[in-house]
């Protein structure tokens, strides 16, 4: 077993994954001075702080699902499709990125301020909340027990007023 093979067992080790992908140029090894886009599949496990990287020539799923064939935790992605069969799977629970969520309320500006405005707030509040972690250095039930008090109520606010703006 080498050096990336205990490396790659140990992310996937974690019970709590974020993925993303980015694209990178690669020399072409056929064509002299040419290149290709090739990505960069990271898996970051914030439990070991420690990522992997695997680059893949492109960006379908074959990549991700050969890696993560028998993980077991939470994933976490932004909203690329691929990942939803991978999330679908027994024994992974997929959640969403909220950085990812919130850039589609800056996008929504430009057709409706007022409302893509609102939701921004709400996710402000959010943000404000782990901030406040971060200064106070709370770690483990201290840090649910605050989320647990401010940010689901703030959550499901954001569902109720998401849910009754979906049928306008």
């Amino acid at each position: 077993v080498g050096l990336y093979d205990l490396h790659k067992q140990q992310i996937l080790n974690s019970g709590y994954l974020n993925v993303d992908e980015t694209g990178i140029r690669v020399l072409d090894d056929e064509k002299k001075g040419k290149t290709h886009n090739g990505f960069y599949w990271v898996y970051h496990s914030q439990e070991v702080k420690a990522s992997l990287f695997d680059y893949q020539p492109g960006r379908g799923r074959e990549g991700p699902n050969s890696i993560l064939e028998k993980y077991q935790g939470f994933l976490q992605t932004d909203g690329y499709s691929t990942y939803e069969k991978i999330g679908a799977k027994p024994g992974v629970i997929h959640l969403s990125c909220m950085a990812h969520a919130r850039r589609y309320f800056i996008d929504a500006r430009q057709d409706d301020a007022p409302l893509a405005d609102h939701a921004l707030k709400m996710f402000q509040q959010l943000y404000a909340i782990e901030a406040r972690i971060k200064h106070l250095e709370l770690k483990g039930e201290d840090k649910l027990r605050l989320r647990k008090e401010e940010a689901v109520p703030i959550l499901k606010a954001m569902k109720q007023w998401l849910t009754e703006q979906y049928v306008k």
